[in-house]
C-alpha cells in the first residue's frame, strides 16, 4: 500500500516540542522585482539574507537553520554565513506568487527522505530576509512565548503590530458587476470592542473607539508546529499565538527608498547595541 502523502495524515492533538529540533527556514529564492538581487545585495555590510542567517544561528533555541533557495549562487552565499542549503528549491514553487505552505511542504517531504526520524523539525522558525532589522533577542522572545504555551494547542505563532490604517474603512471594488463601481466593505459586521454579543452591522459608518482593535501581521516572524503542515495543509492552522511588535520594529524593503530607510535604521541599532556592549 502506498504511504499516505505528508500532508494528508490525520490531526493529531499538538504535543510537546522537542527543544534539539527547533529549526529556522530563511526563504531566500532569487529574482525579485522591487530591489534586483535583493536577498544577496549588501546591506550595512552583509548580504541581506545574511541578518536572518545570524538570528537563526545566533539564537539560544534554535538548533540548525537552513536556506531555501533556488540559485546555485544563493545556496553558497547561506553556506558561508553558517547555514545549511542541502537542497535547491524546485522552480516550480520558487515563482512570484509561490506560497509559503508549499516552499515549508518541500522542506518536510525533503527531511523525511533524507534525515533519520529523531532529526525531524518538532518547531519551524521562518526567518524572511525582508526583516533585516529582526534582532535575535526578538527571535528568542518570539520562541520563548510560543514554548510558554506548547500546552494549549496552538499551532503556530505570527508577530502582529497594530494596523496602521483603519481597517474597517478598507473596501472592495466588485469587479464582476455594476460595472467595478460599487464598492464592497472588507469587514462588513463586527462587534463592540467590550462586548462581543452586540453586533455592529455597518462599521464603517460608527465611531472606531467603539470597535475592537486590528492588527496587521509583519511578517518579521512565523513560527509553525510541522503538524499544522502536514495534517492541516495550512500554515496558520486553527489556533495561531500572537506575538506583539511596535510599529517602530518594522521596516519594510520592498522598494529601493524603503531599503536606504531600513538600513539607516539597522545601522542606528547596531550603534545603540555597540553603545551598551561592555567594554573589552
Amino acid at each position: 500500500m502506498a504511504e499516505e502523502p505528508v500532508h494528508k495524515k490525520p490531526c493529531r492533538a499538538p504535543g510537546k516540542i522537542d527543544r534539539a529540533c527547533i529549526y529556522a527556514i530563511v526563504p531566500a529564492r532569487a529574482g525579485s522585482k522591487g530591489v534586483k538581487g535583493k536577498n544577496i545585495k549588501d546591506f550595512c555590510g552583509k548580504p541581506l539574507m545574511a541578518w536572518a542567517i545570524n538570528n537563526g544561528v545566533q539564537s539560544k533555541y534554535i538548533t540548525r537553520t537552513f536556506v531555501s533557495t533556488d540559485s546555485d549562487e544563493y545556496r553558497e552565499v547561506a553556506i558561508s554565513h553558517g547555514a545549511e542549503a542541502p537542497f535547491l528549491r524546485p522552480a516550480e514553487i520558487s515563482h512570484d506568487t509561490a506560497t509559503d505552505f508549499e516552499l515549508f511542504l518541500h522542506f518536510l517531504q525533503w527531511m523525511k527522505e533524507n534525515e533519520p526520524p529523531d532529526k525531524y523539525p518538532s518547531l519551524l522558525v521562518q526567518l524572511r530576509p525582508t526583516a533585516p532589522c529582526l534582532t535575535v533577542e526578538t527571535v528568542d522572545a518570539a520562541i520563548a512565548r510560543f514554548l510558554e504555551h506548547e500546552d494549549e494547542a496552538y499551532d503556530s505563532l505570527r508577530s502582529v503590530t497594530p494596523a496602521d490604517h483603519e481597517p474597517f474603512n478598507m473596501y472592495f471594488v466588485d469587479a464582476h458587476g455594476d460595472s467595478g463601481n460599487r464598492l464592497v466593505p472588507l469587514i462588513p459586521v463586527s462587534h463592540h470592542k467590550d462586548d462581543p454579543s452586540h453586533i455592529i452591522n455597518e462599521p464603517q459608518s460608527v465611531a472606531r473607539q467603539i470597535l475592537p482593535k486590528i492588527y496587521w501581521h509583519n511578517a518579521y516572524l512565523d513560527l509553525i508546529r510541522p503538524a499544522t503542515i502536514t495534517e492541516q495543509g495550512c500554515c496558520m492552522g486553527r489556533r495561531c499565538l500572537s506575538f506583539h511588535m511596535g510599529p517602530e520594529d518594522t521596516a519594510d524593503i520592498d522598494t529601493p527608498e524603503q531599503w536606504e530607510d531600513a538600513q539607516k535604521k539597522k545601522l542606528e541599532q547596531l550603534a545603540k547595541a555597540a553603545a551598551k556592549a561592555p567594554a573589552a
